[in-house]
């Protein structure tokens, strides 16, 4: 099937039935309504759209699943967030409530290249540096060089 162009609301749905499946077998409206702090009709509407994409199989008041080609982009959608949120904590020692926020907006505009290229950084550094001393004066140099103030303004290009 050729690749769907999705809203980043609609990627953000099938990321959350992803994960309710995961946990549950099926996903329900009033769960993705929790889970991504919106009302019930919304959830309604988004899985009425995914359906007749093909994405999820949903009957009114029934449960939700993902469609082979649900789950394939759900889970693109997934691994992106995870890659980020890892390079943001791990790397840029962001908090984790920082590093998951900016992953959730981050994860809708990059493409797989810059993904693979994220991870690749990930994993170097989870074999290079944490752990090691250059781990210590990687936060050290951060740390002097990232203020909350404005991020760019004491920054060397």
């Amino acid at each position: 099937m050729g690749e769907q162009l999705l809203s980043q609301s609609l990627e953000d749905y099938l990321e959350a039935i992803l994960i309710l499946e995961r946990r549950y077998k099926v996903a329900r409206v009033k769960q993705i309504a929790d889970m991504l702090n919106v009302r019930m009709p919304s959830v309604t509407n988004a899985v009425k759209l995914l359906r007749e994409k093909g994405l999820v199989n949903y009957k009114k008041n029934s449960y939700i699943s993902l469609t082979e080609e649900g789950r394939r982009i759900g889970s693109q959608v997934s691994t992106r967030h995870t890659t980020i949120k890892k390079f943001l904590h791990d790397v840029l020692h962001f908090t984790p409530d920082e590093a998951e926020a900016t992953a959730c907006r981050v994860e809708h505009v990059i493409d797989g290249e810059f993904i693979q290229r994220i991870e690749l950084l990930n994993q170097f550094f989870e074999k290079n540096i944490t752990g090691t001393e250059r781990a210590d004066e990687w936060l050290s140099y951060i740390s002097q060089k990232i203020t909350k103030r404005n991020p760019l303004q004491d920054m060397e290009l």
